[in-house]
């Protein structure tokens, strides 16, 4: 049961129910609904519910207005209706930023379990390396299920969470999920009498095990257990599989039928297609790094190195890991697993950067546990949970390993065991008593870590700058008195003057309308985007102070879906006053009758002492818009915290 169920089992129940449900969608404060027949709504309920500013019909939807977290609201109510009734806009993004994103949308919701299995595998670790734990105990072998467990089933799991990310069936992620680890499919399909040899006398030869009708399946050769990126393609396949058949497939006979055909098509295809990319790709890697070695080491190492990172999330790590556990059976050590060794001290040191640096507390709580994790070479929480999400903190943790990791291999430092993460040092002894490897080993970790640390430290964007006499005035009282920019250029009057009634009865906040006459959404203050809406309408800002601001360019510009807007910043970024957020095009806005009157709101304007507004009629960017008297209690109370508190601006 989710937070706001009762809130959203109501909202359903009083637009109609879920059948007059034709389609859901929102804005920064309010549900929008497409129903079938607008009679059966209950106006006068929605209305007296407290927890609703206000409900009403307007551009041919039906508007049910209650803040700043309405996404969360909205996402429980498709939980109830089905997702297929969402009518979101798609924002545009490069293909990079669209991966990382669905990746981090995948692996949040399992987040906390990932960070818990971390730690559980460090403590494993920590009671077998004391001695107090032996691998045949009963304790190691429950301890040891308690952390692989994650990773051992993680198809099975991100399945799931793909399903709900790409509105498929969650039932039938799971299934995709389990089918790809299903015991024996590895060994049966990748193992065995050979049945061909595909490319054979090429350097790609890959023998096959076995046929699906005829056609070769080229199995990878350590299945899909612990790997990210197949399983969310393959469901990503099956959602659009299953969408089309949705429409085909007549509802009576949908139940089964669809679910059915679903996996029936996608798992075959799917398949057919990863497991050669894989395999191909697997010997590219292996092939390659073999061949560069012999020609440059000093440069392998560092290529190697660099690509570490990214291959993990890609699950293409393995054949690396193969070459050098070959490496320890041929010739008792191996000189590549020394260039991966720094990669996990690397993520470390870049999430121990963050931990210091942000003001956010849930940051914080993340941080601590995959910094642990990390330290024991179980990197997929700090990549998951901290570095990835942002891509130039990933990037400084694969040039600090890869530094370090060269440094550790140009010096001729070997392994002779298959030993990592913190207790990986020991790896570097070589059996005939000499200990200049391990030397090797320690400044070379800390390379990376210092490169990797210090990237981060001095390049984080997160920078909380107050005291500035220009933004905030203080007084010897303990109070204080915030001075809020003007984010746009136009005609100013008051707020009571709104068209839209949500706005103008003051039921999202205190604030002043615009009439805007620039082009422009402009910062009002140094603070956080808490959050900036797809179509580029709408934003919500958090600043130093923890003041929430909301800017709503037009009426219903929803509807128009991107078009006239464009996007300077994204959701997350910290800003510096008068830096531009939005442009947006007024003349076109204006020839496409959109009302252009423009709200800006403090969304907890209710917690403040006091708030003037500006008494001009015109107000040019960064001109002072209206002044803030803050409580005492509230002046050292950070972005971070707020956004628990309040719950961030969806």
């Amino acid at each position: 049961m989710g937070r706001y169920d009762q809130l959203s089992h109501f909202i359903i129940e009083n637009v109609g129910g879920k059948d007059n449900i034709i389609g859901v969608t929102h804005c920064m404060t309010r549900l929008r609904f497409t129903l079938n027949d607008y009679s059966l709504v209950n106006a006068t309920k929605l209305k007296e519910n407290n927890e609703i500013a206000t409900a009403q019909k307007a551009g041919g939807q039906y508007q049910v207005v209650i803040g700043t977290h309405v996404g969360d609201v909205y996402n429980e109510i498709l939980d109830k209706i089905g997702s297929g009734k969402t009518m979101e806009a798609d924002e545009k993004k490069g293909v990079l930023n669209s991966i990382i994103q669905i990746i981090t949308k995948v692996i949040t919701p399992i987040l906390g379990v990932l960070l818990a299995s971390g730690l559980i595998q460090g403590l494993l670790m920590i009671l077998t390396f004391t001695g107090l734990v032996q691998e045949t105990d009963g304790a190691h072998i429950i301890l040891n299920a308690m952390g692989q467990a994650i990773f051992s089933f993680f198809p099975v799991i991100l399945g799931y969470t793909s399903a709900k990310a790409f509105k498929l069936d969650p039932a039938i992620g799971i299934i995709i999920g389990a089918i790809t680890i299903f015991p024996g499919l590895t060994e049966s399909l990748a193992g065995g009498e050979v049945m061909m040899t595909l490319f054979e006398g090429s350097f790609i030869a890959t023998p096959v095990y076995q046929t699906f009708f005829g056609i070769p399946i080229m199995f990878p050769e350590m299945g899909y257990g612990s790997t990210v990126i197949p399983i969310i393609f393959i469901v990503f396949i099956a959602s659009k599989i299953n969408q089309f058949l949705k429409k085909k497939i007549p509802s009576v006979m949908a139940f089964t039928l669809v679910p059915f055909l679903t996996i029936l098509i996608t798992l075959p295809i799917s398949l057919l297609i990863i497991g050669p990319i894989t395999n191909l790709l697997s010997e590219l890697i292996s092939n390659s790094v073999s061949t560069l070695y012999g020609i440059s080491s000093i440069f392998t190492s560092f290529i190697v190195a660099l690509v570490y990172q990214p291959l993990v999330i890609l699950g293409l790590h393995w054949p690396l890991i193969t070459l050098g556990l070959q490496n320890f059976g041929i010739h008792g050590f191996d000189y590549i697993l020394p260039t991966l060794f720094t990669a996990s001290f690397a993520q470390t040191a870049v999430v121990a950067a963050v931990y210091f640096k942000t003001k956010s507390r849930a940051q914080k709580e993340i941080a601590i546990p995959a910094l642990i994790s990390a330290l024991f070479c179980i990197i997929e929480p700090a990549i998951y949970g901290v570095t990835l999400p942002v891509k130039k903190r990933f990037a400084f943790s694969m040039i600090g390993g890869a530094i370090g990791g060269t440094f550790i291999s140009v010096l001729g430092a070997n392994m002779y065991a298959g030993v990592v993460g913190i207790f990986g040092f020991v790896s570097f002894l070589n059996p005939d008593g000499s200990y200049s490897g391990l030397i090797i080993s320690i400044i070379g970790v800390a390379i990376s870590m210092i490169i990797s640390f210090l990237l981060t430290y001095f390049t984080f964007d997160e920078k909380i700058e107050s005291g500035s006499e220009e933004t905030v005035r203080r007084d010897n009282s303990g109070l204080g008195e915030v001075v809020i920019a003007s984010p746009l250029k136009g005609k100013v009057t008051k707020l009571e003057n709104a068209t839209d009634s949500a706005f103008a009865n003051g039921l999202l906040g205190k604030g002043i309308l615009f009439y805007p006459e620039g082009n422009q959404v402009v910062a009002p203050f140094d603070g956080e985007i808490t959050t900036i809406f797809p179509t580029g309408h709408a934003v919500g800002m958090t600043s130093t102070d923890g003041l929430e601001l909301l800017i709503h360019v037009g009426k219903d510009t929803v509807r128009l879906e991107g078009e006239y807007f464009k996007k300077l910043k994204a959701q997350g970024d910290f800003v510096k006053k008068g830096e531009p957020i939005i442009e947006f095009d007024l003349k076109a806005l204006k020839e496409a009758n959109v009302t252009i009157e423009t709200p800006v709101v403090m969304t907890n304007s209710d917690q403040y002492t006091d708030i003037l507004m500006t008494d001009a009629d015109f107000i040019d960017y960064s001109g002072e818009l209206m002044s803030v008297q803050l409580k005492s209690e509230r002046e050292n109370v950070s972005i971070g915290d707020l956004t628990e508190e309040r719950g961030s601006l969806v």
